[in-house]
């Protein structure tokens, strides 16, 4: 998806898709729904619409979905961070259309290990959006049962420039941490690995994907079973990146550099523990871990942005002159509690966003929390 969209541009898109026949269909967000901040945002400015669809509120996203036969048809959400807001809305809008959770199928990307090797430091401390990433997983696990709550987007690392000795290594490397997080938290790793699928670079020739996909499956076995037990090697999809095509190793030299490095990432504790060092860049020699910031570093403003931008201010002042603001607070006030206890955080968000709570406002009472020095709690009036 490029250029600018407004929701209402994209769901004709979508319906001339379904219309021709398409049951899988991809829904990419704009970098300020990705990062968690509201359109009419200082930090949004220029960047509202580019290359993906704004998505403020449920009223966005009933326009976005407004017309398609979502009972029949497989979506994928293009969205890490955010995930878990963007998931609840495509849930509370299903439902208005008379989908039912069991008949609803598709995918979300929940993939913020990943982000971070890329530098992105992301709306949220590092535990807390693996927090958020396994709430997703235990969300789907329990209410969405044709839904796949986690992609690990490996072939990221190809583009950002990683050999594919660091991108294999470090997409075994957070699928293994995601399933920790899981069996830390009570879940199952064997059915959050099987609702799980990790994303690695096509090779230049067939022969060189195909080495690349079995020592993924190896060193998979060797680095979960050893830690967690049996548990099935997730999905696994090859995906075809813009920048060129690089050559594989032969398939044992690949499967001995990529088992040292992973070697190494367990001797200083394990990704998560990289990252929190800021480590990255030691291992993964293009991009490292960046450091929290108060708000996501955005790309450069697109002009083109501004129309859709003004329309998105117009469509929120509206929502929020309608909407039952009382509700919408105490609505916010359960999502701060909750979000500082260890109860799963998508139940209190999906009150939340229900009463029309915007997705920066969420994602605001989620950051001002989790922050190295929250704010206090919000009393009752």
């Amino acid at each position: 998806m490029s250029g600018c969209e407004s929701a209402v541009q994209a769901n004709a898109r979508l319906r001339h898709l379904v219309g021709g026949g398409a049951r899988e269909l991809a829904v990419g967000f704009d970098t300020p729904t990705r990062t968690g901040l509201d359109s009419p945002a200082p930090a949004a400015f220029g960047l509202v619409g580019h290359r993906g669809v704004p998505v403020d509120s449920i009223d966005d996203m009933r326009v976005l979905l407004g017309g398609l036969p979502l009972a029949r048809i497989t979506v994928s959400l293009a969205a890490d961070a955010c995930a878990a807001p963007l998931l609840v809305l495509y849930r509370l809008v299903a439902e208005e259309h008379g989908a039912p959770a069991g008949r609803l199928a598709g995918s979300v990307g929940n993939d913020v290990l990943t982000e971070l090797l890329l530098a992105d430091p992301g709306p949220f401390p590092l535990r807390a959006s693996l927090r958020l990433a396994r709430d997703v997983c235990a969300y789907g696990l329990a209410e969405l049962p044709r839904w796949r709550c986690l992609t690990v987007r490996g072939h990221r690392l190809a583009g950002a420039g990683a050999d594919p000795t660091q991108e294999i290594a470090f997409t075994v490397a957070a699928g293994a941490e995601y399933l920790l997080a899981a069996a830390a938290a009570g879940l199952d790793p064997a059915a959050v690995a099987a609702r799980t699928a990790l994303c690695v670079a096509a090779a230049r020739t067939g022969r060189g994907t195909r080495a690349k996909l079995r020592v993924v499956r190896r060193l998979w076995a060797d680095t979960v079973h050893a830690r967690l037990g049996p548990a099935p090697t997730p999905r696994l999809h090859v995906v075809v990146p813009g920048h060129t095509l690089t050559a594989a190793p032969a398939s044992a030299g690949l499967e001995a550099a990529v088992a040292d490095l992973l070697d190494r990432v367990g001797r200083l504790g394990g990704l998560l523990a990289v990252l929190e060092r800021h480590r990255g860049p030691e291992l993964f020699g293009v991009h490292g871990a960046g450091r929290p910031a108060p708000h996501p570093r955005l790309a450069r403003p697109w002009t083109s942005s501004h129309a859709v931008r003004a329309l998105q201010t117009e469509r929120l002042a509206k929502l929020r002159a309608w909407r039952v603001q009382p509700a919408v607070d105490e609505a916010l006030l359960r999502l701060c509690r909750a979000a500082q206890g260890d109860g799963n955080i998508l139940h209190p968000l999906r009150e939340a966003l229900a009463s029309r709570a915007t997705l920066g406002e969420v994602c605001t009472v989620l950051r001002e929390t989790w922050a190295p020095n929250p704010r206090p709690s919000p009393t009752e009036p």
